[in-house]
C-alpha cells in the first residue's frame, strides 16, 4: 500500500503531553502524511506549540477555536482530512516506533479498508506499563459483532479508509468510539489485522478521567446496537476482566 494518511490530533490545554505526539509523527520514516491538529481554544501554551510545529511545514494544518467536546473536535478533523486513510492520534499518544507506518503499509494488502493492530499503555516518560489490554483480539476477520462486549481494538490503533469514515455522535460526550467503529464495520469493509504493536497509549486520557460515564455510555450504545443480551454479556465481560486481572499483554 502507498496511501496518503491523515493523522488527526485533537487538543485542549495539552502543552505537557502534545510534544510526545508531535515528535512521534515527525520521526516517522513514512512521509506520505498530513497532520491535522484541532485545538479547543487552549490557554496554556498549546497553541504556541502547534504554531511552531506548523511553521514552514505544508503537511501540517491546524485550527484553534471553541468546540462542543472531543467528538465535535474529531468531526472537525474528519472534515479537514484530505488523505486516503485517517487515524486519530491524540495528545500524548504516539506510534510504537519510527518505522511503524512504513512497516504497516508495506505488509497491508491494497484492498484493505480498515487496518488495525495492538497498543501498549505507557506513562509520560514513554515507559511501557505492566497493565493489561481490554481483552484478546478476535481470531477471525473483524466484524461489528466483535464489539458486543466493548472496545476490542484501541481506537488509536485503527487506520480507516476516508470514504468509509462516519462522523462521531457528539451528543455522547465519553465513549462514542464504540458507536463509531460499529457503524463503520457494518459497512463490511475489508479489514486487515497487522498483528503489530502500532500505538503507545498514554494513560490518564479523556476516557479514563470519566470512566463511569464511559461505562454508562458504552452500556447504552451496546444496547442500541445489539440489545439486552449484549448488555448482559458486556457486564459479564467487565466482571470477568476484573477478576482475572486483565489479559496478558507482553512487551
Amino acid at each position: 500500500m502507498k496511501p496518503y494518511l491523515s493523522i488527526i490530533t485533537v487538543t485542549f490545554n495539552a502543552q505537557r503531553t502534545l510534544p510526545i505526539t508531535l515528535r512521534s509523527v515527525r520521526q516517522q520514516t513514512w512521509k506520505d502524511w498530513e497532520h491535522i491538529l484541532v485545538d479547543g481554544a487552549s490557554t496554556d501554551g498549546t497553541v504556541e506549540l502547534i504554531r511552531a510545529y506548523a511553521q514552514d511545514n505544508p503537511k501540517v494544518r491546524w485550527i484553534s477555536e471553541p468546540d462542543e467536546g472531543i467528538y465535535d473536535a474529531m468531526n472537525k478533523g474528519i472534515s479537514m482530512a484530505q488523505g486516503e486513510f485517517l487515524v486519530f492520534l491524540n495528545a500524548g499518544d504516539s506510534f510504537w516506533e519510527s518505522r511503524t507506518l512504513e512497516e504497516l503499509f508495506a505488509k497491508a494488502p491494497p484492498e484493505a479498508d480498515f487496518l488495525y493492530g495492538e497498543h501498549r499503555y505507557v506513562n509520560e516518560k514513554g515507559e511501557v506499563l505492566p497493565r493489561r489490554r481490554h481483552r484478546p483480539y478476535p481470531q477471525r476477520e473483524l466484524r461489528a459483532e466483535h464489539f458486543r462486549t466493548g472496545m476490542v481494538i484501541c481506537h488509536q490503533a485503527m487506520i480507516v479508509r476516508r470514504q468509509l469514515v462516519l462522523p462521531y455522535d457528539p451528543s455522547v460526550k465519553v465513549g462514542s468510539e464504540i458507536d463509531w467503529v460499529i457503524r463503520i464495520l457494518r459497512k463490511n469493509p475489508h479489514t486487515y489485522d497487522s498483528q503489530m504493536v502500532l500505538i503507545r497509549y498514554l494513560v490518564g486520557g479523556h476516557t479514563e478521567r470519566h470512566i463511569w460515564r464511559q461505562i454508562w455510555n458504552r452500556t447504552r450504545l451496546v444496547y442500541r446496537h445489539f440489545g439486552v443480551s449484549a448488555v448482559l454479556e458486556s457486564w459479564g465481560a467487565m466482571v470477568l476482566h476484573k477478576l482475572r486481572g486483565g489479559y496478558p499483554s507482553p512487551v
